[in-house]
Order: structure tokens, then sequence, then C-alpha cells
């Protein structure tokens, strides 16, 4: 680097970096191999081009999302570039203040927030970045104000990173964490799931915390329903939202909600360790700071409270923001018909075979991109084993549940019928 860039680099650091522009300026960097497929085409076309964008090999099929979801190129680039930015440009920032230091956890990366707040419907000052899901969460359970007695409304098919903060604190402080059977409630439809809540709220109940999409069985919640019944009774409503971004429609203004956490790591398809927590604006009042730096008292700005956690890398920020421009570059709409149908040749497939036993719920409406289900007379673990010698993954759940294969856009319809060939010729 010239002595001449770098004087210019120290004197507009600030401006370069200010509201967290490092992640946008790295990834311009590699932008012109970023995927645009063309709004025509069929989706078949579009989905086998978007394949070719995966680092694993053409002939795997990849169904474990729920747990982590693969980068593309363009999100691996865009990240890769800007670890290599950083490093090269290290000495060349002067820290005048904390917005342009090549590190997350003290700057308020503003246009990170707002583009994250524009893909869910949010002010990105309710925006604040974390790693998981899970970090959101216990931000959350250990923030808020909470006496003995009180209760927090759950269901019984929480993922622990959801429930278990409320656990927790349970189990510390002595609130009650009442997690509601789910499964019979299911038999009677969405309704029947908005009543179960119903009767469990009592004049002690303070927090309705669950999952838009459960991370077990796939099943989609009538969480605006349930946020409307939570602010009917001046309950807060926090929503599990791991399974849902990337996978479905976010909308927080018509959900509803008073808090949502995220891991955009899973069907987002962003670098792993990415999350965020949204508190609906007048809220970051009501709830302590859980982790505490040089601004865990500063009550003008919004989540960013909530974002101090110290040193954290701004490349996978970076690759967050990639990871966003890809989805929108093939659009949502477009991701959802796809997933969902590749789920329903699935599920009609398996409900062909005598021997296989569904554990996420008939009922469709409750259906996401995730079905599990078992194999009568095999373990989870064997049926697992056996899809995977045909380079086919998925996740074992338990022998009771047995397996989870998710069908996000980079299975194919030829990928679900070789898994339907595998079982057929294990029962």
């Amino acid at each position: 680097m010239s002595i001449d860039r770098r004087q210019i680099l120290k004197s507009a650091a600030a401006t370069l970096f200010a509201a967290g522009l490092y992640s946008e300026r790295s990834y311009s960097a590699t932008a012109q191999s970023a995927f645009k497929p063309v709004a025509d085409d069929a989706d078949d076309l579009v989905f086998a081009e978007a394949r070719k964008r995966f680092l694993f090999p053409t002939d795997i099929t990849y169904g474990n999302t729920g747990t982590l979801g693969a980068c593309p190129r363009d999100v691996m680039d865009a990240y890769l570039g800007g670890l290599n930015e950083l490093e090269q440009e290290l000495p060349d920032w002067p820290y005048f203040e904390a917005d342009g230091e090549p590190l997350t956890g003290y700057q308020q990366m503003g246009s990170a927030r707002d583009r994250i707040g524009a893909f869910v419907n949010a002010d990105g000052q309710d925006i604040a970045l974390m790693q998981n899901a899970t970090m959101g969460m216990s931000c959350i359970a250990n923030g808020i104000d909470l006496e003995p007695g009180d209760e927090v409304i759950t269901t019984d098919q929480e993922h622990s990173g959801g429930v278990g903060s409320w656990r927790l604190r349970a189990a510390r402080s002595g609130i009650v964490v009442k997690e509601l059977p789910l499964d019979s409630a299911l038999e009677g439809g969405p309704r029947a799931v908005v009543d179960l809540f119903r009767r469990a709220i009592t004049p002690k109940t303070r927090v309705l915390m669950v999952s838009q999409i459960t991370s077990t069985f796939g099943i989609v919640l009538p969480a605006a329903e349930l946020c409307s019944l939570a602010a009917e009774h001046g309950i807060l409503s926090v929503i599990d939202g791991a399974q849902a971004i990337g996978q479905v429609p976010v909308d927080l203004q018509q959900l509803g909600c008073d808090a949502y956490v995220a891991s955009p790591h899973k069907w987002l398809l962003a670098p792993k360790g990415t999350g965020f927590l949204y508190l609906r604006h007048d809220l970051p009042q009501r709830i302590w700071g859980t982790l505490a730096g040089s601004h865990y008292d500063d009550w003008e700005s919004g989540a960013f409270r909530f974002m101090q956690f110290g040193t954290g890398s701004v490349p996978i920020v970076t690759g967050l923001l990639a990871a966003f421009d890809f989805i929108d570059s093939i659009g949502l709409q477009r991701i959802v018909r796809w997933d969902h149908m590749l789920n329903a040749r699935l599920r009609d497939g398996l409900e062909s075979i005598p021997q296989v036993r569904m554990t996420s719920p008939a009922d469709r409406r409750f259906a996401a991109a995730i079905t599990t289900f078992r194999v009568e007379g095999l373990s989870a673990r064997d049926l697992q084993k056996a899809l995977w010698q045909k380079k086919i993954r998925v996740r074992a759940q338990n022998d009771r549940n047995g397996v989870r294969f998710c069908t996000h856009l980079y299975v194919s319809p030829d990928d679900i019928d070789r898994a339907l060939d595998v079982i057929s010729s294990v029962v």
C-alpha cells in the first residue's frame, strides 16, 4: 500500500467504515461474479444453475439445512474477500471512534442492520447482530425483569437453544416455564394450537415464546395469531425464527411479535455464526443487557446496546450481507415454491411406503420444508447410514422420531426420488 493511500485511509477511515460500510465495500469487490438468474426462467433451470454455486460435490444430496445451511460461492467469495482485505489493511485504521473499526461488538454496523431490517420489514435500529438465535434468546430471557412465580408459556417441542435460557432462568430465579403438550392440539389444526395457549394463560403469565417453525418436525405454528393473543393479555411475545428466516417470508410487522431471534446460517445460507435479535422499538428500555461493554447503558441507540459482545468478525457480516443478496437474486417466493414442491414430493412418496411412519404432522397446514419420519424395524441411525451410503445426508433424531430431511433449494426432484428408492429398498 502506498504512503498516499495510507494517508487517505487515516483521514477517512471513519467515513469508509461508518455504520458497517466495510461489509458492503468488501462485497462489492466480488459482486461481479454474483448469481443472477433470469426472472422468466423455469424453476428447474434456475435451481439447477443455483446448485452449481455450492462447494460440496454435485453427487451429494444435502438435506440437513435445519442444522446448517451450505454457503454458496457468492457468500464464500464475499466472506473470504473481506478477510483478505481486513488483514491487508489492518494497520491503516486509526481507531478514532468505534464506527469504522475492523471489528464488531463495538461499532453500530448501521447499514448491515438496515439490510436485515429491510428483509424482515423492521427498522434497522430495532435489530442487533448476534452469533445465532440462542444468543439472542438468552439476551431476552436474562434481561427481562421477572419475579418468582411469573410464568413463561411455550411448547414441549422447542429447540433447546430456544427454551434453554428460560429453563435456566427458572432454576436460578424461580420463574415457571410451562411447556405445553403440542401433539394433541395439532390434531385440531392451527386454531386448536391457539386455544391451547389461551387456556394456559393465567394472571401470572408474562411471556409467550414459540418457534415460528419447529426444529424437529418442521411444524409451522400460527405465530401471528399467538402474538395477537399475547398482545390481548399484555404478555411479551418472543418468536424463535431460527428455522424460518430464508425458508419462508418473515414480516415482523405482520407477525406482530415483541421480539424475534434468528440464525441466518441455516436457511438463509449465511456464514456459520451469524444471527440477529429484533426488539420492538420501545422494548429495549424494558430489558437489561446481558453482555456488557462500553455502551451497556446506552438507552438512546435502540438495539445496539445488545451488541456489546466485544471483538467479533466484520467479514462474517460481509458474508451475511452477501447471503441476503443471493436469496434476493433468486427470489424468496420462488425458493418457497421450490422447497414446498420438493417437500410435497417427498411426503407423497413416503406415504406410499407401508413401513414408513410420518412423525411430522399429517396435517399439511403445518408443513414446512422439513419432514421427519421413521421406518418400522429400522433405527434412526441405521436409516441415516443407509441414506448416506447413497450420498444423501439427513439427520437422525431418535428411534421414536426417525430422521429429518430438509428440502431446500440445492435439493432436486431427482434427489427426492433417489431418497425414496433407498428407503423402499431397506424396508
